[in-house]
């Protein structure tokens, strides 16, 4: 019975000591999608675009170290953020073709205008 009473609880902090790396990592998944998507949006052809998903891959590798070592709140607030650089990428991947899109028709709207 006293077994039991000491086994309990060390089983409770081991339990809960690997718990805490894996939510971090189960934030994955949500940030790595918004990267592929820039990837496949051509964010390397958009300088600024191109630099937000840098710094999300960057802030990724360093939420895992500190996933890593234990410091959860700061691997959290750092897998957010990379998550919102991510999305920014995406946004800036697609807006680049509507602006080179929006500018040649407003010169195909000059020349008509000029005749």
């Amino acid at each position: 019975m006293m077994a039991n009473r000491l086994f309990s609880p060390i089983v409770l902090v081991a339990l809960c000591g690997c718990a805490s790396a894996p939510i971090v990592l189960d934030r994955l998944p949500e940030t790595e999608a918004p990267m592929r998507a820039a990837e496949e949006l051509g964010a390397a052809r958009v300088p600024q675009a191109a630099l937000e998903l840098k710094l999300a891959q960057d802030e990724v590798q360093q939420a895992k170290t500190f996933a890593k070592d234990g410091n959860k709140p700061r691997a959290d607030m750092l897998m957010l953020r990379a998550q919102a650089d991510a999305e920014l990428a995406v946004a800036l991947a697609r807006e680049a073709p509507l602006q080179v899109e929006a500018k040649n028709a407003t010169e195909a709207v000059k020349l008509m205008q000029q005749k």
